[in-house]
């Protein structure tokens, strides 16, 4: 059966995405989580990855210790078959509806659940909300909408939960580039907008 996912009407988006059709947005991300919080609604999965009317909201977080960030490479039991062999700086997933919990609150809640059930992460030092990642390159991409976290981690210590899913590694930030033509779209992305830019401050 196919799950509920939170979605957005693009016509309430789009005075914040017109102009960065393939990319990493940094301006007005407030208005832009305001808008996902006020409108937000739930529609079935199978319905909303053929509906260009509407964007499904997925957290993506990014981990790191150090200098170093988790690369993960997904597998051919990955069930999203465009996914496999592919490496990814992110972890992210549907927002699923919640008893007694809606918002901000259902996004971190979402987060958390994604990252749970992938990898298991030591003690977390910090977040940061980076900004919004909106790719209009492919049908699939078109309709999602990313929100970009980074967390730092007091330790290098993890492990792959999904281990049939995915593998992973630690790379330091220099040699991050060296995976970049394996990349799905959205860590290519991470890897231009954000990722190449941090190593030039």
């Amino acid at each position: 059966m196919s799950e509920p996912v939170l979605v957005v009407k693009n016509n309430l988006l789009s005075p914040y995405l017109n102009g960065n059709g393939n990319g990493l947005i940094t301006d007005n991300t407030g208005k832009i989580i305001d808008v996902i919080v006020s409108g937000q609604e739930f529609v079935l999965r199978d319905d909303a990855e053929y509906d260009f009317s509407r964007k499904q909201i997925i957290p993506y977080v990014v981990t790191r210790y150090r200098n170093k960030y988790l690369l993960l490479q997904r597998t051919t039991k990955q069930a999203e078959k465009r996914l496999h062999n592919k490496y990814s700086l992110g972890i992210g997933g549907h927002i699923n509806p919640e008893k007694n919990m809606s918002g901000r609150e259902l996004i971190m809640h979402s987060l958390y659940r994604e990252l749970n059930e992938e990898v298991a992460v030591g003690d977390i030092e910090k977040m940061y909300f980076v900004g919004v990642i909106n790719d209009e390159s492919n049908s699939v991409s078109r309709v999602h909408l990313g929100l970009l976290y980074v967390i730092d981690l007091k330790s290098d210590t993890f492990e792959v939960l999904e281990s049939d899913k995915m593998t992973a590694q630690w790379v330091p930030q220099g040699s991050v580039g060296d995976y970049y033509s394996g990349f799905e779209t959205w860590s290519q992305i991470v890897y231009d907008w954000y990722l190449s830019k941090e190593g030039t401050k």
